[in-house]
């Protein structure tokens, strides 16, 4: 048969989980560098302008040191101004008026021209800041701050007035703003190669993120396929225990790998102490097959095996190729059935068989046989009558009368076993019957001295569907078979028991015993070891207990007695 597999279109669950949470650690990581590259870029603006009101504060300072020394002009503060812009990191400083004409510039600039992006400031100590682009298209940083070079922190009278004089000097009294150009390119530099720093570090994150989600979705699926392994193999070896038969698994080479209880049981064998053993070491009295032909896959056959306590087997085997994917041999797998119940069948279908043919030809023979006796008997009471009372000749008479009579018996006991009455099944209690059997016989048990024992429990139902008169017939000939055995007295045991799904009666003597070799023969037609026995009363019986859907066994030993255990369906 030909394995169709389909492929599924959808996402398995563990890579979608995966793309999920790589996408959900790339947002992540991308949110983070965002703010700290906003947390950066607000740092650097908040030192650059610290670092553009120190400078303006250092202007503010030397120019009033200068003023101080009675000898300070525009020139000087145009030197100023030029020697500081030489510094690094500073593009140009700017002097303005509160309209943002150029008052005064590092670098040479038109008279009167208004600087470009001015802002002036709300109050005296606001310094606002603003990012333009340089004539070389470069980002500067331009702080803008009220320019007070006379403004001291000590607040004495005389610093007021010398203040006050400097101003009306110099024309320091006028509302003046410096403009601080500071270079970015340093800066910028180092920000773009934080940013640099922060993406390679984000991928480095995600990537590991990434192989870790990975890694952990492995170890989950490893888990859940070791598990469902774990499982199946529990499974597997659960019904491999279970199985009626038996199963041996050998390795490529013949050695055994795998016995399961069943075969253990069967063969006698321990799977701790067989197993890596070779299969005709271990059972080399079966002659089982432990590699097959190169062009054999399956192999059935049957077989008697020889154990080692002396029982023998009767199985049969099937040997089975295992194969790789590759279709090359890599062991064999035998299959053991047990054929000991099957071989019973077998044996009770030959035994019907067989005394149905032998009812057929006793029915036949019986019928014959009748007429001429019967013409026989006639005659004989005949001459009987002719001769006088206490003559020899009569008593002859007499004896062939008696003879024709046990003949006249023996062929209804044939005609009875060739073609029994099906019984009138209805339910019917078999304990009155024992008893009504046991007072037929009463009299042969006191002859005997036979001690009858009753184990019979209580408040027990003991109903099956069954036809009286055939089950009495069974009980007599059942005691009377006991009431034989034990001819100097002894004891009759009869027990009832109730199961689940039948009657169990045993009926136990404390004779003499059936001999082992011929507890396999005792129900067969005319078998007796009794003298003037038909051997005909227990294949009746059979025969009757067969009818009933029921059984017999027997149980006997040489010197202990013989039980004999009847089981009938419940009614």
């Amino acid at each position: 048969m030909k394995t169709i597999h389909f492929k599924s279109q959808k996402l398995s669950f563990p890579l979608f989980a995966l793309i999920a949470a790589s996408f959900l650690l790339l947002t992540i990581v991308s949110i983070l560098t965002y703010l700290n590259f906003n947390r950066e870029k607000e740092l650097l603006k908040h030192h650059l302008l610290r670092q553009g009101i120190t400078i303006i504060r250092c202007l503010e300072a030397g120019a009033r040191t200068g003023m101080m020394e009675m000898m300070w002009g525009e020139s000087q503060v145009q030197t100023l101004f030029t020697e500081t812009a030489k510094g690094p990191n500073i593009e140009q400083i700017t002097l303005v008026d509160k309209d943002g004409r150029i008052l005064m510039r590092s670098t040479p600039a038109p008279a009167g021209a208004r600087l470009t992006g001015f802002r002036r400031p709300n109050r005296k100590d606001e310094a606002p800041f603003l990012i333009l682009k340089n004539k070389n298209n470069e980002n500067i940083f331009r702080v803008i701050k009220q320019f007070e070079p006379l403004k001291t922190e000590q607040n004495t009278m005389m610093n007021r007035m010398m203040g006050r004089r400097m101003q009306r000097k110099s024309g320091a009294d006028k509302e003046r703003y410096i403009a601080l150009d500071l270079k970015m390119q340093e800066y910028q530099a180092a920000q773009k190669g934080d940013i640099r720093m922060g993406v390679i570090l984000a991928v480095i994150l995600l990537i590991l993120g990434s192989a870790s989600f990975y890694f952990l979705l492995i170890a989950q699926n490893y888990y859940v396929a070791n598990r469902t392994l774990k499982t199946m193999e529990s499974y597997t070896q659960n019904v491999v225990e279970s199985m009626p038969n038996g199963l041996i698994s050998l390795d490529k080479d013949g050695r055994i790998e795998t016995i399961n209880q069943k075969a253990q049981d069967l063969l006698g064998l321990n799977a701790d102490e067989v197993k890596g053993k070779p299969l005709d070491e271990v059972m080399f009295r079966c002659n089982l097959p432990k590699t097959l032909l190169p062009r054999e896959d399956i192999v059935e056959r049957q077989m008697e095996c020889h154990l080692n306590n002396g029982t023998v087997i009767p199985m049969s085997t099937t040997s089975s190729r295992l194969k790789d994917e590759n279709g090359s041999s890599i062991g064999t797998v035998i299959i053991l059935r047990d054929l000991r119940d099957i071989r019973s069948l077998e044996k009770e279908v030959q035994r019907s068989e067989r005394l149905a043919s032998l009812g057929r030809m006793a029915a036949g023979i019986a019928h014959e046989i009748r007429n001429p006796l019967s013409s026989i008997k006639g005659f004989a009471q005949y001459f009987r009558n002719k001769f006088p009372p206490d003559s020899e000749d009569r008593s002859y008479a007499t004896v062939m009368t008696d003879e024709v009579d046990r003949l006249n018996r023996v062929i209804q006991d044939l005609l009875n076993f060739a073609g029994p009455q099906e019984p009138n099944l209805k339910p019917i209690d078999v304990l009155p019957l024992i008893r009504h059997a046991l007072r037929l016989i009463q009299s042969d048990i006191r002859e005997k001295k036979i001690q009858v024992v009753e184990d019979v429990p209580r408040n027990t139902d003991f109903t099956i569907a069954g036809d009286g008169d055939m089950l009495t017939q069974v009980f007599l000939n059942l005691f009377l078979n006991a009431i034989e055995a034990m001819p100097t007295g002894g004891r009759l045991k009869i027990a009832l028991r109730r199961h689940q799904q039948a009657v169990e009666i045993e009926i136990s003597d404390s004779g003499g015993g059936i001999p082992r070799e011929n507890l396999t023969r005792i129900f067969d037609p005319f078998f007796t070891s009794k003298k003037g026995g038909t051997g005909l009363g227990l294949a009746i019986v059979y025969r009757i207990i067969e009818n009933h859907q029921g059984e017999i066994k027997v149980e006997s030993e040489p010197g202990k007695g013989s039980t004999f255990v009847l089981r009938f369906p419940l009614g």
